[in-house]
């Protein structure tokens, strides 16, 4: 267990560091969709600041909801066999919110094609 003092407060009180998994910095591109709303979902982009193999944190260009269920498309940087671009979805919950910062629990996670980009040239074999 790690007591830090949160960045940027002013308080003098530690907080306890409730994180279970390593943090590695990831910035990718993702669409989000919130999936509980009666009116049928509602998407925005972002990117991500952050992930581990419990969570990620990521930049919303909307406010979303702590509790809300979400599923975010997150471009991968890797490719599968060097030229099929991929992507992790991930389906989880808003955990915490600071400012356009929005962490997200796992609950499920999958690794699928992403299909080519408009700019990409198709690699024939």
């Amino acid at each position: 267990m790690r007591i830090e003092k949160p960045s940027g407060s002013q308080s003098t009180y530690p907080r306890q560091e409730r994180r279970h998994a390593i943090r590695f910095p990831l910035k990718s591109p993702l669409r989000w969709t919130l999936l509980d709303r009666k009116s049928g979902p509602l998407t925005g982009s972002g990117e991500t600041t952050n992930a581990s193999s419990n969570g990620f944190a990521f930049r919303s260009d909307l406010a979303l909801p702590v509790g809300s269920h979400l599923q975010l498309d997150v471009e991968w940087p890797a490719e599968l066999d060097g030229h099929v671009p991929m992507k992790l979805v991930v389906v989880g919950r808003v955990v915490r919110v600071d400012g356009c910062i929005v962490c997200v629990s796992i609950e499920k996670r999958e690794f699928r094609t992403a299909g080519r980009k408009a700019n990409q040239p198709r690699h024939e074999s």
